[in-house]
């Protein structure tokens, strides 16, 4: 066992609500641009990269038909 059992690698409950919070604004800036609302998918995409980039990574690679994730692959 570990002697620092408080500072360990574990995702806390906060982390995966940050990261289901920021999974969601992803997911719905990708339907935004789908609509056409681009200036709102930019907002959504811009809070949820804020809040859990990894997560929009995540997201990202989900869709990997989306003209923004297609974007993404190349930088």
């Amino acid at each position: 066992m570990s002697r620092f059992a408080d500072n360990d690698d574990r995702p806390t409950d906060a982390d995966a609500g940050k990261h289901e919070q920021a999974r969601r604004l992803a997911e719905a800036a990708l339907k935004a641009e789908e609509e056409g609302d681009q200036a709102r998918a930019d907002e959504l995409f811009a809070e949820a990269d804020r809040t859990d980039p990894q997560a929009v990574e995540n997201v990202l690679m989900e869709w990997p038909d989306h003209p923004r994730a297609q974007r993404h692959a190349r930088h």
